[in-house]
């Protein structure tokens, strides 16, 4: 019996042995390996435990291929029949796994529009969840992503993937992940089609119950609809309860977030407007991408306090010239320097901005000398967003001053925005609106006097810069502007009396459509308000060479303008001599248009 016992204790210990020897040896060879290697391979061993795991290796070889620049269109044809032969069934599956997904979104990208609808029908008929489910996954929402960016086309795919969606909408927009596939549901489907989804934002009695959807739907619109007070604060409360949700997840950033938001602050009272202002204010760089976005950060410019004002010029810090730019951007910021009552802070953090603005520098030489000013107020004069912050500030007259501002522009601009403080409606802004444009000019108007008397030109054949020029003249009454405008006047005719032909820009500047009406419109200017500052420096040109107007059509508009001046007139009697008559007479019978003679001769014989 002790024999057997020891044997068994001596077996027993030859396969403990046995197993230690497996284990070293294994170890051994993973220290062969490096760390990556290494990796990889535990990488590999999870994977193959992994549902399909054959299927989808073979699946990545051949979307390695797929993606490849170089193939044609028949080698991406014959890879996307491996490709649907090997996950059909399985396409829900396979999608929601990190690293195959990305073999689903392949298929939905280089895949004909048969075989994109056989993928959708697959998913929206799946066990795992309609696109609603896979749209709050991390990596099958890529795949609802591919889907509306190449489905967008074709009807019978836009119908499957709307009614996927559908009663969803209010949850997916607040999801930290599903809220992208929003956004693109939004941004990449007609809107007509999305009509029904959009519907759901403003609660479920529309969502459910308004059938008769003509066009987009708006928060307005819903409530004008709403047939008792208590389903419009029902709608009213269930947009503000997402529009609250989105900024703790600071979705600021997406259109249809914007766009909710700004329908909000259409129709919601100031009171909420100003709660809202003070979460709005810091985040306020990331609205202004859009037209809606714009709107909001304007209505809390408008009702919130003080201090929102102060720390929404802080968000923008950095990015005043941008903004100006800025197709729709722009609106916000002239809002907030327009109710603002602390116009040293306007000062120091906006307009100070665009003073100290980094100057670009001359070519040659190194390059070492500045130009004048930079390029920065030039460029804003130039544009037709930035310019209109110059004109806001500079033209006295308010009823002169909304006529450089659409109709849009306006419902922005104009309202005096109120708000009720113990029971009496009371502006949100204190000072007096003249006086806070006087202070804010004072720290530009030399500014753009020198802008104006330095780039002549430019400003000359701009549409923008033009007003410019003339709301800078009509501010200072500069003798020195008066001049500088009248030496290119000079420069320009005589470019051109040496050659009609002159390519060169200014040489046109009596033939080109906005330029000769700058100059017109100066002229104006002075006959309208009895001074003669432009009008004498035109007519002061050496060798008369105002006279050299009449050699263009538009040039003789300019000069019949003159007449108007009287102090111009005796000047202009030379006009009456035989002779330049006699040179007139001969240009008109040439000339192809003759509106502009016709008027300087009217003007002669009157």
């Amino acid at each position: 019996m002790a024999i057997k016992q020891h044997k068994r204790k001596s077996n027993g210990s030859d396969v403990g042995i046995s197993s230690k020897k497996h284990k070293t040896a294994t170890s051994n060879n993973n220290k062969d390996l490096s760390s990556s290697a290494q990796k990889r391979q535990v990488r590999k061993e999870r994977q193959s435990h992994r549902r399909h795991a054959d299927i989808v290796a073979e699946a990545k070889i051949l979307w390695n291929k797929l993606r490849v620049k170089t193939n044609t269109p028949d080698d991406t044809t014959a890879l996307m029949e491996q490709v649907m032969s090997l996950i059909h069934g399985k396409v829900a599956e396979i999608a929601l796994q990190h690293d195959a997904s990305r073999v689903i979104q392949a298929a939905i990208q280089f895949g004909s529009t048969d075989q994109r609808r056989e993928l959708l029908t697959e998913l929206c008929a799946s066990q795992d969840g309609s696109l609603a489910e896979l749209a709050k996954i991390q990596y099958a929402h890529f795949c609802c992503l591919k889907l509306i960016k190449y489905c967008n086309r074709d009807d019978e795919c836009i119908k499957m993937i709307i009614k996927s969606f559908q009663g969803e909408i209010p949850k997916l927009a607040v999801h930290g992940v599903a809220s992208r596939v929003v956004e693109s549901l939004f941004l990449n489907l007609p809107p007509k089609t999305t009509a029904q989804l959009k519907q759901e934002f403003y609660g479920p009695h529309f969502s459910l119950f308004v059938r008769d959807i003509k066009g987009v739907p708006t928060l307005e619109s819903n409530l004008k609809v709403a047939t008792t007070d208590t389903q419009k604060q029902a709608a009213l409360d269930f947009v503000k309860g997402i529009i609250n949700k989105g900024m703790t997840k600071s979705f600021y950033g997406y259109t249809f977030f914007q766009q909710i938001f700004a329908e909000y602050m259409d129709v919601a009272d100031p009171s909420d407007i100003r709660s809202m202002a003070s979460t709005v204010a810091d985040h306020s760089i990331h609205l202004l991408s859009t037209r809606a976005g714009t709107r909001v950060v304007a209505a809390c410019a408008s009702y919130g306090t003080p201090k929102d004002r102060k720390r929404i010029c802080k968000s923008l810090k950095g990015y005043t010239t941008s903004s100006l730019l800025h197709r729709d951007a722009y609106l916000a910021l002239l809002r907030l320097i327009q109710v603002t009552d602390d116009t040293v802070s306007i000062q120091k953090s906006i307009l100070n901005e665009i003073l100290t603005a980094p100057q670009s520098k001359k070519e040659g030489e190194g390059g070492n000398e500045n130009t004048n000013q930079g390029n920065v107020l030039l460029d804003l004069a130039l544009s037709e967003t930035g310019s209109k912050l110059f004109l806001m500030l500079i033209v006295q007259d308010q009823s002169a001053r909304l006529k450089y501002f659409d109709p849009y522009e306006r419902t922005i601009l104009e309202p005096v925005a109120m708000i009720k403080e113990n029971g009496k409606d009371t502006p949100t802004s204190k000072k007096d609106p003249e006086a806070r444009r006087k202070e804010l000019l004072t720290y530009l108007e030399d500014a753009l006097l020198n802008l104006c008397v330095e780039n002549v030109e430019e400003l000359l054949f701009s549409v923008p810069g033009s007003r410019i020029l003339k709301e800078v003249y009509a501010h200072s009454k500069s003798e020195k502007l008066a001049k500088s405008v009248a030496k290119a006047c000079h420069k320009a005719m005589l470019l051109y009396k040496e050659n009609p032909q002159n390519e060169e820009k200014l040489a046109s500047l009596f033939d080109d459509v906005v330029a000769h009406r700058a100059v017109k419109n100066l002229v104006l200017h002075d006959a309208e308000n009895d001074v003669d500052v432009f009008t004498m420096a035109l007519i002061s040109l050496p060798e008369n060479a105002f006279l050299d107007l009449m050699s263009t059509n538009r040039g003789a508009f300019v000069l019949s303008a003159m007449f108007k001046v009287s102090a111009a007139r005796p000047a202009l009697g030379k006009l009456r001599d035989p002779k330049v008559k006699k040179k007139l007479k001969s240009i008109y019978d040439r000339a192809e248009a003759k509106a502009g003679y016709e008027a300087l001769m009217e003007a002669l014989e009157d």
